[in-house]
């Protein structure tokens, strides 16, 4: 029995770290979730002490098998507070200092409250945890040989219990993890009845195990809320020193969205570019058109070269020699303001004019 149990843990384990190296996880949850698991249980000896010789005597147990469902709520920082119930059973190996061959069993009931933490933030495929576990054990035994032939423990105890846990979870989808746990579980010493040549005593002992589960966990919460990106701020040119005054050398001309006639408003720009191009015998003008995100590449390209046609047109009514005009069209990848695709952002929507 503990050969096949710890060639399953073997198992598990490996799969759960195979499976672990195919993606990276995602961050913690907000929101409540429930589980299951299930493994084995390798007890450690149990020294039951009694007031005759009968009844003070070491017991063995052999591998049993655990199982365990649980509830709990994530906070979102790690951090998750879980109930579970679990079970176990073991028979009895050896008793009476390992003279006696076994006989009886124990099985365990375990009410804990939990409380555990999550690494997240590791940059790994898996996400280890530790935690620590506090309630109510009931141990039942029955038919524990203590000595040769005739004691034997019998009857149930509810006694305060405790658990370590240390384990690993991977997400098999992205609110399902599997996991695989190890678990230290104990007990207080619990009274349990023995009888022996007719009479009746007690005997008082404690339950310790080992324990390795593979997990199961479904999770019903959310990702917290990321925090809201900062407004872009657009910085106007620095004004012109008042002694030397610069000729401006860059223009915005805005359009109408899935527009590129000149408005108003775009004209009054142009018209000031124009200007500035006949102050400061400037020889070269490019002029660049731009759009929003709404719409596929191929069709923003071409609205954008109409754009930048357009300001061109009205640059060469405002006095801009033709042959100095230089002009082309971007589409959506030059925008001003960083946004989603599909998103509609006035400020996209122009055409920038620099003057050389």
């Amino acid at each position: 029995m503990n050969k096949r149990l710890c060639v399953l843990g073997a198992v598990l384990l490996c799969s759960v770290s195979s499976a672990a190296m195919a993606q990276q996880v995602t961050g913690p949850l907000t929101g409540p979730y429930i589980g299951g698991g299930i493994g084995g249980s390798f007890p450690l000896p149990s020294q039951a002490t009694g007031p005759s010789p009968q009844a003070s005597s070491s017991v063995t147990y052999d591998a049993g098998i655990t199982s365990e469902f649980s509830g709990g709520y994530e906070f979102g920082n790690g951090f998750r507070a879980e109930l579970q119930l679990g079970s176990s059973t073991n028979n009895v190996d050896k008793s009476a200092h390992g003279t006696l061959a076994g006989g009886g069993h124990t099985t365990e009931y375990n009410l804990f409250g939990n409380v555990l933490y999550d690494f997240y933030g590791l940059g790994l495929p898996i996400v280890p945890h530790v935690g620590v576990g506090v309630g109510e054990m009931l141990l039942r035994t029955a038919g524990v040989t203590t000595a040769a032939g005739s004691a034997a423990i019998n009857g149930h105890s509810a006694v305060v219990g405790y658990q370590g846990i240390v384990g690993v979870e991977y997400p098999i989808m992205p609110q399902v993890k599997l996991g695989l746990d190890y678990r230290y579980i104990g007990s207080e010493d619990a009274d349990e009845t023995e009888s022996f040549g007719g009479t009746s005593q007690v005997a008082h002992y404690a339950f310790h195990s080992n324990n390795i589960l593979l997990t199961v966990r479904v999770q019903f919460g959310t990702p917290p809320a990321a925090p809201a990106p900062l407004p872009a701020v657009v910085t106007p040119p620095p004004a012109p020193p008042a002694k030397a005054p610069e000729v401006q050398r860059a223009f915005q001309v805005f359009f109408d969205f899935n527009k590129s006639d000149i408005t108003a408003a775009a004209a009054k720009v142009i018209q000031a570019a124009s200007d500035s191009v006949k102050a400061g015998h400037m020889t070269q003008i490019n002029v660049t058109g731009h759009t929003d995100t709404v719409g596929s590449a191929k069709y923003n390209q071409a609205l954008s070269e109409r754009r930048a046609a357009a300001v061109k047109a009205q640059l060469v009514a405002d006095g801009v020699p033709t042959a100095e005009i230089m002009t082309s069209g971007v589409g959506k990848t030059g925008l001003l303001v960083p946004t989603a695709d599909g998103v509609r952002e006035p400020q996209n929507r122009r055409a920038e004019i620099v003057l050389q």
